[in-house]
C-alpha cells in the first residue's frame, strides 16, 4: 500500500513538473553546471546506455530543466530527460 501511494505521488509530481517547464530553458547556475559536469559521464557513455543502467533509480530527473554552457553536456542531459520521460 505504501509503495502504491509513493508511486501515485511520484506520478502526480511528474505531471505537474512537466506542465510547468518553461518553453525556453534558463541557464544553469555555475554550481549546478559544475555538479552536472562531475556527476554525469557524458563523454564516455551514451544517454541510452546511461538510462538503461540507471533510469530505474531516476524518478525525479530535473537536470534537463536548465541550459548548460557545455554544449555536449547540454545535449546529453536533454536526451537523458527525453529517454526517461519516454519510459514512463
Amino acid at each position: 500500500m505504501e509503495r502504491e501511494r509513493l508511486d501515485e505521488l511520484t506520478d502526480r509530481w511528474r505531471v505537474r513538473h512537466d506542465a510547468s517547464r518553461p518553453p525556453e530553458r534558463p541557464p544553469a547556475d555555475p554550481d549546478r553546471e559544475a555538479l552536472a559536469l562531475r556527476a554525469f559521464p557524458y563523454r564516455t557513455i551514451t544517454p541510452a546506455v546511461y538510462v538503461a543502467e540507471h533510469g530505474h533509480n531516476m524518478v525525479g530527473f530535473t537536470y534537463d530543466d536548465e541550459r548548460y554552457a557545455d554544449a555536449d553536456l547540454d545535449a546529453w542531459l536533454l536526451e537523458v530527460g527525453r529517454l526517461l520521460r519516454g519510459r514512463r
